[in-house]
């Protein structure tokens, strides 16, 4: 009986025991049951996290994306105009010289006409007045104030009628003078040239362009208006020494030039004939009593 109850004691406390652990790992398998699915919740929150934040920076990306397009458009844009711009003005330059032309033809035609309408009285007043610009010229050359003469001298040309060439002819001729010595040498042929149209016979001009031609090195213009400054007055000795001396210049200078000439062309023909085991050694010219020339060939 005794035994009896001590097996139900201890029966019964083993099934305590076992209750007791299935109690307990029930618990534990709630727990962890609770644990993955607030795992699982944090997973989905961290998903949508990520997917909303590729979407946004999807997002940022396109707008980045037409901002440079449309700063790029705007730079095309910037850029095609400041290209047409500069086209404009490379037109508006062309298109100021030559409205700078015509301004100067039309103001010489315009001061033509202008002439026709005044009497002669009114002329010679004209006149009278440019000869005293020009005699202030002549003061301020005698002192070298060159500027200061030029400035006369194209005043008196502006006032100056086209009745009086001759007069304009010596404002021109003095004007080029005080280029001369400013060496401004395109300036004074201008003038010279400006001034024989005018007067043909001019001497001094005639002489003074053909000092500029040679300072320029235009020998065969120089020579020639030596040659024209002898037929106009025999006595201009220094000018007949100058053209020989030029005329002998000039044949030195075409002498070189014929001979760098041909020796280029002699290089050249070389090699052409290199090749073909010749040079030009293998070609002999000969001049004929007619003065024309014969080709032979000789062997090496």
């Amino acid at each position: 009986m005794a035994e009896s109850e001590e097996i139900n004691k201890a029966t019964k406390k083993l099934e305590d025991i076992s209750l007791k652990t299935d109690a307990d790992e029930t618990e534990k398998y709630v727990d962890c049951d609770n644990e993955i699915k607030q795992n699982i919740g944090k997973e989905e929150t961290l998903s949508k996290i990520s997917d909303s934040s590729e979407s946004v920076s999807s997002e940022l990306k396109s707008e980045d994306n037409k901002q440079k397009n449309t700063n790029k458009e705007q730079c095309d844009s910037e850029e095609e105009y400041f290209s047409v711009g500069e086209d404009d003005n490379e037109d508006e330059e062309e298109e100021e010289e030559d409205d700078v032309k015509v301004e100067k033809i039309d103001e010489d035609e315009y001061k033509r006409t202008l002439e026709e309408t005044l009497s002669d009285d009114e002329k010679l007043e004209r006149k009278n007045k440019s000869q005293e610009c020009k005699d202030e010229g002549n003061k301020f050359f005698r002192e070298s104030e060159f500027n200061e003469a030029i400035d006369k001298y194209s005043e008196a040309l502006k006032i100056c009628p086209f009745a009086f060439p001759k007069e304009r002819s010596i404002m021109y001729s003095n004007r080029g003078a005080c280029h001369m010595k400013l060496e401004n040498n395109e300036e004074a042929i201008k003038d010279c040239s400006s001034a024989i149209d005018l007067h043909p016979h001019y001497l001094k001009a005639v002489l003074r362009r053909a000092e500029l031609y040679e300072k320029i090195d235009k020998l065969d213009e120089a020579l020639a208006d030596y040659q024209k400054a002898v037929e106009l007055d025999p006595t201009q000795n220094k000018a007949r020494i100058t053209a020989m001396r030029l005329a002998d210049q000039i044949k030195d200078r075409n002498e070189k030039m014929k001979t760098e000439m041909l020796g280029k062309l002699k290089d050249l023909g070389n090699l052409v004939l290199k090749p073909f085991g010749l040079s030009t050694d293998n070609f002999q010219l000969q001049q004929g009593e007619t003065g024309s020339y014969s080709v032979n060939f000789k062997q090496n």
